[in-house]
């Protein structure tokens, strides 16, 4: 399989796992590696955090809802 190239710096780690992800999207399985579900769930909560963070709790839904409720 040809490796992606990197012009976002991404570490290599985190490449090699993206890698894997889209093998196993590509052939229609799942992700299954216990360690390669734990990295993944791991580095989306330190993300999630991060926004937290610099943006503080959003409501975006309660936003879209009363929209939809003012046009009808």
């Amino acid at each position: 399989m040809a490796t992606i190239e990197n012009p976002s710096n991404i570490p290599a780690e985190e490449m090699a796992d993206m890698e894997e992800v889209c093998r196993l999207i590509a052939e229609g399985k799942r992700v299954t590696d216990p360690a390669l579900r734990q990295r993944i769930s791991d580095r989306a909560e330190q993300v999630r955090r991060e926004m937290l963070d610099r943006h503080g709790l959003t409501n975006v839904a309660v936003d879209l809802i009363r929209e939809v409720r003012d046009e009808e």
